[in-house]
């Protein structure tokens, strides 16, 4: 039996009642673009984690997406120019033989031909940058084309955020973590993935580094940092030293319910505000030191409360001191204190 259509007071059709059907879509209204939508992470993708504010995840990801096109937009027309000059240089060696070659009807055809066809390496693929709704607040993934790199991605991003503050291009995005490759946490997942993302940085016959560790884990109980770092240090092997604070690479390990994503970014993370657009755009004042709000009488006291490492320092120092008995275990202090905290810290 059909139901009729609700009717609205102006004898129309409410179309209030009828659903549009926008599946494996969002859309982001506010330059009518389009994008491709996945329901979860699957193994071997790479990307980017990103976080916002609880309720802000739709508006987020409408954002980076939007920052990431524009990325790869200025990226090509970057290549195009280099790749210009270099053909102008190449017709000024070539001009004298091409003078001496008989004009050929067929070539040129084809040439004009060609010059007409779409730069496919440009076009806009809804399907180079892909939307991961997750069942976890303030949390997106967005799937990035295997051609791209998502930590050269991140950290351009960043640094150019870093020189020009006041240009500011996001509202809702906040911390980037970018994902090298993604595995199954069980099942020797982890040990597979470090020893896939850390070979190139680690294994390549290159100098001895200082590296570090950092972790963070959601939606996961049965994993925990103390479990996580010797296994990655493991991977790294001999010949590299641990220094949390002056470190040559980082490698980030992010858990997320059955799926660990993991890369390794440089030196200037920290600097970057962990990859953090929001607090390159607004950063957040720097409390005073304790000994501003000593008394006079006992100023030692506030000198020496001021040179206590914080809260983040001392559980990086306290981290490292116990799992010193792994070889470069230590660099798990960079881990829950100074990285996005198994404790829901996701800014």
């Amino acid at each position: 039996m059909s139901v009729p259509a609700k009717r609205s007071h102006d004898g129309g059709v409410d179309k209030s009642s009828k659903k549009t059907k926008k599946s494996n879509l969002w859309f982001n209204k506010s330059n009518t673009r389009q994008w491709s939508y996945r329901r979860v992470i699957e193994r071997g993708d790479a990307g980017m984690f990103v976080t916002s504010n609880r309720g802000k995840e739709a508006k987020c990801v409408s954002e980076i997406i939007d920052l990431l096109y524009q990325d790869l937009e200025g990226q090509s027309l970057r290549v195009e120019t280099t790749n210009r000059g270099e053909a102008s240089t190449s017709d000024a060696d070539c001009t004298q033989q091409e003078e001496k070659e008989d004009d050929d009807i067929e070539a040129q055809i084809r040439k004009e031909i060609d010059d007409m066809k779409p730069n496919k390496s440009t076009k806009k693929d809804s399907n180079t940058f892909q939307a991961v709704k997750l069942d976890i607040p303030c949390l997106s993934f967005i799937k990035v084309d295997k051609t791209l790199d998502p930590v050269q991605i991140a950290h351009r991003l960043c640094k150019d955020a870093s020189e020009d503050p006041t240009k500011k291009r996001s509202r809702w995005i906040q911390r980037i973590t970018p994902v090298t490759l993604t595995q199954k946490v069980l099942g020797g997942g982890l040990e597979q993935l470090s020893r896939e993302v850390l070979k190139p940085h680690f294994h390549s016959g290159g100098p001895s580094k200082k590296y570090a560790i950092r972790t963070s884990i959601r939606n996961n109980t049965e994993w925990t940092r103390d479990t996580v770092i010797p296994l990655v240090a493991k991977a790294v092997g001999p010949g590299h030293s641990v220094n949390l604070k002056s470190y040559d690479a980082l490698i980030l390990v992010d858990i997320v319910q059955n799926i660990c994503g993991m890369s390794v970014v440089g030196p200037d993370y920290d600097a970057l505000k962990r990859y953090n657009l929001a607090e390159i755009y607004n950063p957040t004042p720097k409390p005073k030191p304790a000994h501003a709000y000593a008394s006079a009488s006992a100023p030692a006291v506030g000198e020496e409360k001021s040179n206590t490492p914080s809260g983040g320092d001392a559980d990086d120092e306290a981290g490292a001191r116990a799992s010193a008995s792994v070889n470069g275990a230590a660099a798990a202090g960079g881990g829950g204190g100074g990285g996005m905290s198994a404790r829901a810290n996701i800014l």
